[in-house]
């Protein structure tokens, strides 16, 4: 019987702390109505290439120039991209998607201005790109035998940090993506009773990467202001979950929990 009441007054507690919980980020998105927020981004970018590609042992004749020629088409995006190009893609996604949470995007002349409740600072200084071949492997089992296959993969990782402050929080935070062609594919017996593997897979290019860049505004948008609302409910509760946070749906206005889909704090 005790043990009945213990579990019935833990259940009656956590209720109470997710109701005092979603109040306050009731609470935040009110307040914020209207807030000013000064955008900044970098002017270029961080790029990298990780690649590891290698010369087929078919095409050894070739002369050292057809050789650099083939190396340099593997890369899909990484020496193409044009950074102010997709800085601007980026900066306009992210603020629109930030009028869309009742924020106004605007530019402070004078940097020295100092955040508060109604004065958000959202600074981006610094956009890292690289590109690499990642292997993924592929099995299945067929007869009670494994069958696998590697299959190379091309990513671009989008690494951003943020300067975040409302006043209330202020805080250093991170986040990273990734854009890599997709593939498919299905394992087959033939008529000798080998297991084979059949891949189809889509390609990353140039255009695909800028469309990237219009998702992640959108997304980083919708991160900075999740950050700073959770960050208020930290500070307006006496025991903060470090796990799970709550997100902010802005179009069907309502509140949902999340532990990975989040910007990561810089320690």
């Amino acid at each position: 019987m005790k043990n009945k009441i213990l579990i019935f007054a833990i259940a009656v507690l956590f209720l109470a702390s997710c109701s005092q919980k979603m109040r306050l980020a009731q609470r935040f998105v009110e307040r914020s109505e209207g807030a000013k927020v000064a955008l900044y981004v970098p002017n270029t970018l961080i790029k990298t290439n990780l690649r590891n590609d290698s010369i087929p042992a078919e095409m050894d004749t070739l002369s050292n120039e057809e050789k650099i020629a083939f190396l340099e088409k593997q890369i899909k995006v990484i020496d193409k991209i044009d950074d102010a190009k997709f800085i601007d893609i980026l900066y306009f996604s992210m603020s629109k998607e930030l009028r869309a949470y009742g924020l106004d995007v605007e530019y402070w002349p004078n940097d020295s201005l100092s955040a508060d409740s109604t004065r958000w600072i959202v600074d981006i200084p610094k956009i890292e790109v690289t590109e690499f071949v990642e292997n993924q492997r592929v099995a299945a089992a067929y007869y009670n035998t494994v069958a696998h296959v590697t299959v190379p993969v091309d990513v671009i990782n989008v690494a951003t940090w943020f300067n975040l402050s409302d006043g209330t929080t202020a805080d250093t935070v991170f986040a990273e993506h990734d854009y890599c062609n997709d593939f498919d594919g299905y394992f087959d017996v033939d008529a000798g009773g080998r297991v084979y593997a059949r891949i189809f897979s889509d390609s990353i290019d140039l255009d695909g990467f800028y469309r990237f860049g219009t998702m992640l505004g959108k997304l980083y948008a919708g991160y900075c202001f999740d950050y700073l609302m959770n960050g208020y409910i930290d500070n307006n509760v006496s025991e903060i979950d470090s796990i799970s946070k709550y997100r902010f749906d802005p179009y069907e206005k309502y509140f949902y929990k999340t532990s990975g889909d989040r910007l990561i704090p810089m320690k």
